[in-house]
């Protein structure tokens, strides 16, 4: 996993002369945005369309991740019963997307730091943020980081100054904050209480914080979390490995099947074209007869046709699949947390080992349909 950069540390924004209560903190001075900064910002919007849905691409509070590894918001998954993308049954049953909502909400703090006017304290709401704390995912003025620091003075809070985050890009923002959310124990022992979880049972498959962990010796042995999302991490990337090469697979077969399509395609055009000038040549005397050949190629279609089609419209369709499958993993990443590690990486793991048992189509010989020798033969009597 990727060392995260370090943060100005409290003590050392808090050592600055801060304002008095009674004073107000003034706002950041107003930014002028250099030649070209709009840009940059429509830039790293677009970076991020893939949040939108896939089926109608408008935004989703709650998105849906098909089996498929599309996504989809939950009034497109309602009115359909194929992925609009890759046309594979969503019979199955989605989960939400856990990534992508939590992306969302981080770019909409991201929007809110690069307003023109700045975010404002989250405590008092009366002065402008001058610092963002990554722990309490929080902004702070001056006198609240004071409060905040005496609070939390035993516990190393991670903060950032504003100005900071502001110099800085959206996509280094996400991976700044990824891992700024802590699990909490899903134990029923302390309904009352949130507790930090540590540690990971693989017998329940869940996280535990340190007492429960203690409690429940009979689960033992336990795993750090740390460990166990860097293993989920590692199996992942193998899958992603498995499914690229796969991708390639697919790549050379649906290319394979196009190029079979045209040969064959082009194959009846230029049976239509000798049809056609068999027709001027004969002139009246043959015109029946050349209009009856013609009528039979049009009224009889290639045997095998349709289910060519069906062969190259199911590669694609999976192609589409794997696509997916390799954005997804390197987007949870990149950008996702021990949270929506834990909860989502069961269900993609699933999805990644039924993509790796798909095996690429065969190409079919190709074989001229009794239908056109027929045409051939009352050609040449003709």
């Amino acid at each position: 996993m990727e060392a995260e950069p370090e943060a100005e540390p409290a003590a050392a924004l808090l050592a600055e002369p801060c304002p008095a209560a009674s004073t107000p903190v003034p706002a950041s001075p107003p930014r002028h945005p250099a030649e070209g900064e709009d840009e940059d910002e429509g830039e790293d919007d677009d970076d991020f369309q893939f949040l939108r849905c896939d089926g109608c691409g408008q935004d989703s509070a709650r998105p849906r991740l098909l089996r498929c590894l599309h996504t989809l918001c939950p009034a497109c998954l309602s009115d359909t019963k194929q992925c609009p993308r890759c046309q594979a049954a969503t019979a199955a049953p989605a989960v939400d997307n856990l990534l992508f909502c939590n992306l969302r909400s981080r770019l909409q703090l991201w929007r809110q730091i690069r307003s023109a006017g700045g975010p404002g304290c989250g405590r008092c709401r009366a002065e402008a943020a001058l610092v963002w704390c990554e722990e309490c995912e929080e902004f702070l003025c001056g006198r609240c980081l004071e409060e905040h620091q005496w609070w939390h003075k035993k516990k190393a809070h991670r903060v950032r100054r504003v100005e900071e985050l502001r110099a800085g890009s959206a996509r280094q923002f996400l991976e700044e904050t990824r891992g700024s959310c802590s699990l909490f124990c899903s134990s029923g022992s302390h309904p009352e209480e949130s507790r930090v979880c540590s540690i990971y049972c693989p017998r329940c498959e869940r996280a535990l914080c340190c007492p429960c962990a203690l409690l429940d010796t009979g689960h033992a042995p336990f795993r750090d979390l740390r460990a166990e999302s860097r293993r989920r991490q590692d199996e992942l990337r193998s899958l992603r490995r498995d499914l690229r090469r796969l991708r390639r697979a697919f790549e050379a077969a649906a290319a394979r099947l196009r190029g079979e399509a045209a040969r064959r395609e082009e194959q009846r055009e230029r049976l239509r074209e000798r049809v056609r000038a068999s027709a001027e040549r004969l002139q009246e005397l043959v015109r029946s007869e050349a209009e009856e050949l013609r009528a039979l190629l049009e009224a009889r279609p290639e045997r095998g046709r349709s289910a060519l089609a069906e062969e190259l419209l199911g590669a694609e369709g999976t192609l589409l699949r794997l696509e997916a499958a390799e954005r997804l993993v390197e987007r949870l990443g990149r950008y996702g947390g021990e949270q929506e590690l834990m909860d989502m990486q069961p269900f993609v793991k699933g999805a990644l080992l039924e993509l790796r048992r798909l095996r690429p189509p065969q190409v079919p010989e190709l074989r001229e349909p009794p239908d056109i020798t027929e045409c051939r033969v009352r050609l040449r009597a003709l």
